[in-house]
């Protein structure tokens, strides 16, 4: 899943703990929060504790990975480039 909002961090937590038949007490429970805490993080409440959200990801048994985005390239460059390879240099004679 592409995370990018806190909505994004809610709905996959939500979405897991259902795919476990988890409660959101039995989840709380097992990642050490309360379940007015867990409640608030699946409605991508702003002010959820980061660590609390990690080790929530831990006791259903995902984790965060960042990676950098590809680096976006203008339609002119990507035409340009586009026209270099289906038009390699010809040599004279």
């Amino acid at each position: 899943m592409h995370i990018t909002s806190a909505k994004d961090v809610a709905s996959l937590i939500k979405e897991q703990r259902l795919s476990q038949g988890w409660t959101q007490a039995e989840l709380a429970k097992r990642a050490g929060v309360s379940r007015d805490w867990l409640i608030g993080l699946e409605k991508a409440k702003p002010s959820v504790e980061l660590a609390l959200v990690l080790r929530t990801l831990k006791a259903l048994g995902l984790q965060l990975d960042a990676a950098r985005p590809a680096p976006s390239t203008s339609i002119t460059s990507r035409y340009l480039q586009s026209l270099r390879s289906d038009n390699p240099s010809q040599e004279h004679e």
